[in-house]
């Protein structure tokens, strides 16, 4: 069977039984595997759309020509809240959030990484949201995170309704359960941790304390146990 390429193409663009053009990106990527015309490509928007097809040249250009779309419904909601530590080190994150089925990623602006040179800032969220869509053709989900551009964390706490909202804490209980659709916010601080207002104003928000790991964790890793325990829970996505 000849191999299935996946490709990436923008929300809005997808519709049933089209030609899509393909952006230079998911062009480059199908010319370094060396594919051809009439190979099957699975098509993903990011935003709930998956169509399968095969490719065409429009011009000198691969292009995918897809059949019905399907629409997939967006999952629960999960908010992760992460202290904007080094930039490369969040890029990797945003990678894993969207294998594990995080719905919005937020990089939360603390004491300790207002000084942080490396730390996520506003122009870094479209190269991070790019790396988030990226993610996707791994998984195959049909659905990439939202890279929000960096909060407080008054702002983060006010991103949703969530009742399930959780600030991870090592040496508190480990997570209650999860029902399986149910809202969730985690908020996970910087090296260093946050500041003793900054932690008394997330309890007063309604946050728990919870502990994700036997040990501290440096803020990447931690923020991954939080989706890993989330996502465990979470209902098996149609294949």
């Amino acid at each position: 069977m000849a191999d299935v390429h996946v490709v990436l193409v923008a929300p809005g663009l997808l519709s049933d039984h089209s030609i899509i053009a393909l952006e230079e990106e998911e062009r480059h990527h199908l010319q370094v595997r060396r594919a051809v015309v009439g190979q099957p490509v699975k098509v993903l928007d990011g935003a709930g759309g998956i169509a399968e097809g095969r490719l065409v040249r429009e011009g000198k250009e691969f292009a995918a020509a897809v059949g019905s779309v399907e629409r997939q419904l967006k999952p629960p909601e999960f908010f992760l809240v992460v202290g904007a530590g080094d930039k490369d080190r969040f890029a990797w994150l945003a990678e894993k959030a969207a294998e594990l089925g995080v719905t919005d990623l937020v990089p939360l602006m603390t004491e300790r990484t207002s000084s942080v040179a490396t730390g996520v800032r506003e122009t870094h969220i479209p190269a991070l949201q790019r790396r988030a869509r990226q993610a996707i053709k791994q998984s195959l989900a049909a659905w990439a995170p939202s890279i929000h551009a960096p909060r407080s964390p008054t702002e983060a706490a006010e991103l949703t309704s969530a009742s399930q909202r959780w600030l991870g804490d090592v040496n508190s209980e480990p997570p209650p359960p999860l029902e399986p659709t149910e809202p969730v916010i985690v908020v996970v601080g910087p090296e260093g941790g946050l500041t003793d207002p900054e932690r008394a104003f997330l309890h007063g928000a309604g946050f728990t304390p919870v502990r994700l790991a036997p040990d501290l964790l440096r803020f990447e890793t931690a923020a991954l146990a939080a989706a890993a325990v989330v996502a465990s829970q979470r209902p098996r996505r149609p294949q």
